[in-house]
């Protein structure tokens, strides 16, 4: 089942977080987006559930973030009982989140979530050096673990942990695959901390090195009962058109908290917020006057355009790989490239490493993660 294949409404909730990532791609936005802009319109969310679900395999929706999604807690719950009147008990839930939260909305969390992605670095050593608390001792591990291993134990939640590699880390996958197997996670996505437009400061590692390290932890992941999936090889258990949702508008639309419809969690904001070539993946805004959501086609049709017959006719004309591959994440592909179909060399070169080293086509993958 491609990656592309995972239909859901996401709902990118609040602009500000309560962890301070050293590699984040988002600046501070709480210091600069305006009151109004950083917890998601109700109205527009009830709009977009109700159009989505009116032609949707599955009424599946997702909270997400440009900061933490669980800082619009209150605004999460609300929209999960506007989901339930439309859907009733049908409504499929999914949580990406930093972990980072208490008692109370673990309590909701264990309730009314049916998959949960927590991101993770792996043990209290990496994951307090690169993604400290905002506020206190800086230490986040202790109240992050502390609900994994809540989870973990789930009897129907799919939980899974997604773990940051900085370039000095690279040769720690196995070591990180192993912490959270001892907390009982089956399921890790790995992904090396990949530099865009608004994060200079993070350098740009190369890729190729990181995969060079994921090969041999996959095995040992699968030698332990886990999964572990990286970005960079999400299709290889199918041939597929294009290389997530993002690429299919409208199925799977992304509600700003600004009021903007995207297609890309990396573009997370609308045209006040978002600059360069991010802005190419937003196709729609919510008209406060009308109540409806208005659209974009030409934008919307050069995102849906972004697939393997129009890649193999440019940058991926030739490639071997091109139908497990389908030009890669858009967001972390473009914003190196500067163009929604241009192809970065580097990211090129780490896929045809994995694919040259992990057989493709031998079964669907048993998880879908972002």
């Amino acid at each position: 089942m491609g990656h592309f294949r995972k239909h859901c409404m996401s709902f990118l909730m609040s602009s500000t977080c309560n962890l301070d990532c050293t590699y984040c791609y988002i600046p501070h936005w709480g210091e600069t987006v305006e009151p109004c802009d950083r917890t998601i319109d109700l109205e527009f969310a009830v709009a977009g559930m109700k159009e989505f679900f009116s032609w949707a395999p599955e009424p599946a929706i997702r909270f997400f973030a440009a900061g933490e999604p669980t800082i619009g807690f209150k605004r999460m719950t609300e929209i999960v009982e506007e989901g339930k009147k439309l859907v009733g008990d049908r409504l499929q839930v999914e949580l990406q989140t930093n972990g980072y939260f208490n008692s109370a909305i673990a309590d909701w969390v264990s309730e009314n979530v049916d998959i949960l992605w927590i991101s993770s670095d792996g043990p209290p050593k990496y994951q307090d050096a690169q993604r400290p608390s905002v506020n206190g001792s800086r230490r986040s591990s202790p109240l992050v673990e502390a609900n994994i291993k809540r989870f973990a134990t789930h009897p129907t939640m799919q939980v899974g942990a997604r773990a940051t590699f900085l370039s000095q880390n690279f040769d720690k996958q196995i070591e990180v695959l192993d912490y959270f197997r001892s907390l009982g996670l089956k399921y890790v996505c790995g992904a090396p901390a990949y530099s865009s437009t608004v994060n200079d400061h993070t350098p740009v590692p190369m890729l190729v090195r990181f995969a060079q390290e994921f090969v041999p932890a996959f095995y040992h992941a699968q030698q332990n009962g886990q999964f572990y999936q990286t970005h960079l090889m999400v299709n290889f258990d199918e041939e597929v058109d294009c290389y997530c949702r993002a690429c299919t508008t409208p199925v799977c639309p992304q509600l700003t908290s600004d009021g903007y419809v995207s297609c890309c969690d990396w573009a997370c904001f609308g045209e006040k917020y978002l600059t360069g070539v991010l802005q190419d993946l937003i196709y729609g805004k919510w008209d406060k006057g009308s109540k409806q959501i208005v659209y974009f086609p030409e934008k919307k049709k050069s995102i849906e355009d972004r697939n393997v017959e129009h890649l193999s006719q440019g940058d991926c004309k030739g490639c071997p790989v091109v139908r497990h591959c389908a030009g890669g994440c858009i967001g972390k592909v473009m914003v190196r490239s500067g163009g929604l179909h241009k192809m970065d060399p580097n990211w090129c070169q780490a896929t045809r490493y994995l694919a040259a080293h992990i057989p493709q086509n031998t079964g669907v993958y048993p998880v879908r993660h972002s």
